[in-house]
């Protein structure tokens, strides 16, 4: 990995000449302007404080406050930025994940007005606060609006995260403690948590240290119909060749942040500020999973009968009628399975200011960040079945018979024969799996099930950041053209990521008799009856393997019917203390009337090392240079701005900003060289890349350079103290997620073909996905935005305000046949598919937001400690003359909904605060289904069926009991209607997707002292 740090000689020139002058901020000059110190206590103190922040900026911001030290409004980040007009969020084990501003998933995120990293974004700019835990940050400023002073790399907006800085704490010693316990209603885990904050401020300089840990167990239930849009004639089936699957996982997160702040006033004319964060979190997500695997047996609609048939007379495919479910009499079929996925993510950022205010005309500031951030992720997936292929790579009754030299047995003895009945059923918010008696109790013998297949792989990311930046001011007068803003940045990142996957020897010495060389023969985790039975491995220009028998000949593989995968029974001794019964498979599952033997996930401490004691082999591991790269960046940038502050009238005030940035970004992108039909020689699966991998050979140097000006102006117009009308435009930029720039290409396959001329098998070509391409262009937006703002009193906000973006610049999948790619065999037959990204252009996102908050202090009693935040969004998005061919109805340009709305009511007193919390949103646009409908490229007609996020509506309370000064006591209900997320294809009961969210109890006590 290159850790070069290529700052510019003439950039540090200017930089240093400035130091000379001047030192660094706590924030960047354009927050020290918007932001205006407000005592936070409580519910009604975080309210009136991001108002007031609302209130004196000049761009168009919403503002979160901590209520107390260490206490955001909500249990995670994106869960409070959902609160704010026009941000919607994505979530993860129920918890709030992903934020998108405006319909727009590349947001920019800053720690304290300065770029940093986290392990959980490394690739890419989304906002996925996951691994930060949510007590460190004191408050969170979402600008809407941009200025040349902020950093570019926002398309729906940015989101600026703010730690607190110490000599803000009270004079002497500061201790807050929050302990908490949290139980969710599906885990039925109690879960500890502690945070806290311990400072002292000495008048002239202070530092303090705030720390949060957590250990949870959170569900992650879902069930995938897999819906399909084929057209079996009387009805469309709910099922694709993959068939529909259950999961229940659990998912255990155990987080620890910490944040470092030293404070001090050097001098009359010099602050210094130094904070370090530092943040980890190991996660493993684990489970079981039951599937119906209608792509092993192919459609056979003689054993499938559709079921809960409905008119869909709106569309006229499949004679208007659809199936939720189906009737099947195809044991063969079915697999159950289990995954253990570990991540470790740790992210440390540094950060040395030093600010210099004289109490002249010029100010100014210098800055150094330095951050570091690790990724290491490792994914297990055994999966077992009551039956396997047979010679031909067919489903028989016999079971699967395992062959390694003279060990030969069969596997699973206790196999399923015979077709049983199994009914699939989609209902509105769950499935149900039905079997006939005898094949339910069959189910439940270990000596039917044998472990098919294995998979195990895994990923590094690691990645640096440092900036150097000098920010300064200079005041003109206090009227008309009042200041100006101007200054330089340098920034280089470097990103690796390596990805790896994992393989067990043999024990078998194979020649390869296209270079008579001898390998010690490797199998990837693993796929029992693969290599020997149905050949797909043993044909083909790199699928014949010769083995030496004991007369000392060379034999093909195949010939001796010599299987080199160790076949694993459930039944068998070694495995006995990790096995259970397993009848649940989550809240998705209406019912399930069978007990199914499975590996219990919650035992494996570590899959590397489970895998070499069940195999009884140590493993090996290869790269993957299709999914590995480095992507060093060198980003300079210099701004300049102009305030200005003139009254127009004795009521009308003008003031403001307008200025511009310049940037230039250099990418330099390392791949590694290889060929799509030079593969592994040293493992058994012949030409197929899906279970070997390329080799290799070599690197792989791409270097692009993209610039532009970026102008922008805010006008504020008020009318007297109450009325603000604001008025905006900028333009914006952002980098594609840099897997998009790396990712080499990948050749997937279908197996088991059979020239009809000579008889010998080959795989054929199916497609090949050009994963990344260097020469992407950045995103780009135009935005306006138009807002009417009245403050009548110093608690109440009614604002509205209009916005257009015009975006282009953003990725899509384009797919194009090309006729002349060859099988394996070298033999060019039907070509395949070629998918790579290209640039797309002309879309838009345009709205109207309308927010509403207010202290209701002046009502009588009680009701005077009430109050109300109200928001309204509408947003919708379109691809420039895009339609479905389902409908006619405009494709929109991303999963945004059209409608949004926030409500929390809430009450505060000396002794008590409620608050209950609910955000709405409407369907989703999720992608389309390919199938039944064609796409017409020429008149822009997106064909398959549209796959929508179905609405929801979450409700959260949080109360609090103030014991006396220094004790609270907390509780807090997340998701209390246990809402989920379903997802539909077209009609609202045809579902393809179900996910089940548990609600979570949270009982905490705080003190103070």
């Amino acid at each position: 990995m290159n850790h070069t740090h290529r700052f510019k000689p003439r950039l540090l020139a200017s930089v240093i000449a400035a130091c000379a002058v001047a030192g660094a901020s706590s924030y960047s000059i354009a927050q020290e302007d918007t932001i205006e110190e407000v005592i936070v206590t409580g519910v009604k103190g975080a309210q009136e404080k991001a108002i007031s922040i609302k209130r004196n900026t000049s761009e168009v911001v919403d503002s979160i406050a901590a209520e107390d030290i260490g206490k955001l409004p909500d249990s995670t980040i994106a869960d409070s930025l959902q609160r704010v007009t026009g941000i919607q969020i994505q979530r993860s084990a129920g918890q709030g994940g992903i934020v998108s501003i405006r319909g727009s998933n590349e947001i920019l995120t800053t720690l304290n007005g300065e770029l940093f990293l986290t392990a959980q974004n490394i690739l890419n700019s989304n906002a996925d606060y996951q691994d930060i835990p949510s007590s460190l940050i004191a408050g969170v400023n979402v600008s809407k609006s941009s200025n040349a002073r902020q950093l570019e790399g926002g398309i729906g907006g940015s989101v600026d995260l703010l730690t607190r800085r110490s000599l803000d704490l009270d004079g002497g010693l500061t201790n807050v403690v929050r302990l908490q316990a949290s139980q969710g209603s599906i885990t039925e885990e109690t879960d500890p948590e502690i945070s806290g904050l311990i400072g002292f401020n000495a008048d002239t300089y202070a530092m303090s240290l705030a720390y949060a840990y957590a250990d949870q167990t959170l569900s992650a239930n879902q069930t995938q119909t897999r819906a399909g849009v084929q057209n079996r004639g009387d009805a469309l089936m709910m099922m694709s060749w993959d068939g529909p699957v259950s999961t229940n996982f659990v998912t255990e997160r155990e987080r620890l942040g910490l944040n470092y702040n030293f404070n001090a006033q050097l001098s009359d004319s010099l602050e210094l500020n130094i904070d370090s964060f530092y943040n980890s979190m190991d996660e493993k997500q684990a489970g079981n999973m039951f599937q119906f695997d209608l792509d092993s047996v192919g459609w056979d609609y003689g054993r499938m009968q559709p079921q809960g048939v409905n008119s869909a007379g709106d569309v006229p495919i499949a004679q208007g009628n659809y199936a939720t479910g189906w009737t099947a009499n195809m044991n063969s079929a079915l697999r159950a399975g289990v995954s253990s996925n570990f991540r470790e993510t740790s992210a440390l950022n540094n950060s040395f200011e030093l600010k210099f205010d004289g109490g002249g005309d010029f100010t100014g500031s210098v800055r150094y960040i330095n951050s570091k951030a690790t990724r290491e992720n490792d994914a297990l997936t055994l999966v077992q079945r009551p039956s396997s292929p047979g010679p031909d790579g067919l489903f028989d009754d016999e079971g699967y018979v395992y062959n390694l030299n003279g060990d030969t047995r069969q596997v699973n003895p206790g196999y399923i024969a015979g077709n049983h009945t199994t009914t699939f059923m989609a209902h509105d918010d769950g499935v149900s799996w039905e079997f006939d008696p005898a094949f339910a109790q069959a189910m439940g013998q270990s000596s039917a099930w044998y472990i098919h297949s294995s998979w195990l792989e895994g990923e590094h990311h690691e990645a640096t950041l440092d900036v150097l930046r000098a920010d300064f001011n200079y005041h003109f007068a206090d009227e008309g053209l009042t200041s100006v803003d101007f200054g330089v940045r340098d920034g280089t990142r470097s990103i690796e990521r390596r990805a790896f996957h994992y393989f067990m020897p043999t024990g078998i010495t194979a020649y390869d008799p296209t270079d008579m060389q001898a390998y010690d023969m490797l199998v990837k985790y693993h796929e029992a009856g693969y290599v020997y039975g149905t050949g797909q491995a043993n044909d083909g220009t790199s699928g014949t393997y010769l083995v030496e028998t004991s007369g000392g000949s060379l034999v093909e593989l195949k010939d001796i019917g010599l299987e080199p995968v160790r076949g694993v029974n459930l039944d068998e001794a070694g495995l006995q203390p990790y096995m259970h019964q397993v009848s649940d498979f989550g809240a998705t599952v209406e019912s399930f009337n069978a007990s199914i033997p499975m590996i219990d996930v919650s035992k494996i401490g570590s899959n590397l090392a489970f895998m070499d004691n069940l195999y009884e082999a140590q493993h090996v591991r290869k790269d993957r240079p299709d999914q590995s790269y480095v992507i060093d960046e060198d980003r300079e940038s210099f701004y300049v701005s102009f305030n200005f502050d003139k009254a127009l009238t004795d009521s009308v005030r003008l003031s403001g900003n307008a200025g511009v940035r310049r940037v230039t970004d250099t990418l330099t992108i390392k791949q590694n060289v290889y060929d799509g039909n030079r593969l592994g020689r040293d493992v058994f699966a012949g030409s197929d890349a899906n279970h070997t991998y390329y080799v290799d050979a070599g690197d792989k140097f791409t270097t692009v350079k993209h610039s532009y000006f970026l102008p922008s102006i805010n006008a504020n117009f008020d009318f007297g103290d109450e009325y603000k009308i604001k008025v905006s435009y900028d333009e914006r930029t952002s980098l594609q997620a840099l897997n998009q720039f790396g990712q080499g290409e990948f050749t997937s396959w279908r197996s088991g073909q059979i020239d009809p001329d000579t008889g010998n098998r080959y795989q054929a070509i199916s497609e090949i996905r050009l994963g990344g391409n260097p020469n992407l262009q950045p995103w780009s937006a135009k935005v306006y935005n138009l807002a009417g703002e009245w403050y009548p009193t110093d608690t109440t906000l009614l604002g509205l305000t209009f916005f257009y973006m015009d975006i282009g610049g953003f990725t899509e999948e384009v797919r194009t046949t090309d006729l002349t790619l060859a099988d394996s065999d070298g033999i060019v037959r039907e070509g395949g598919t070629v998918i790579e990204l290209r640039n797309g252009s002309n879309a838009s996102v345009e709205g109207v937001e309308v927010s509403y908050q207010q202290s209701f202090d002046f009502l009588p009693s009680f009701l005077a400690n009430t109050g109300i935040t109200w928001n309204y969004t509408y947003s919708p998005s379109t691809r420039e003359g895009y339609t479905f061919a389902a409908d006619g109805q405009d494709v929109p340009f991303n999963a945004t909904a059209e409608n949004q709305s926030n409500l929390v009511l809430w009450y505060s007193d000396e002794r008590f605060e409620f608050r209950v919390a609910a955000n709405y949103l409407d369907k989703r646009y999720n992608g389309t289904e390919t199938g039944v409908l064609p796409n017409d490229d020429a008149n822009k007609v997106l064909g398959g069926l549209p796959v929508w996020d179905d609405e929801s509506l979450y409700v959260d309370l949080n109360s609090t009991y103030h014991v006396n000064d220094a004790i609270d006591v907390s509780l807090n209900v997340q998701n209390l209607t246990e809402e989920g997320a379903n997802k539909y294809m077209h009609w609202e009961d045809f579902r393809t997707e179900y996910n089940a969210f548990e609600r979570r109890i949270v009982l905490g006590v705080n003190a103070r002292f």
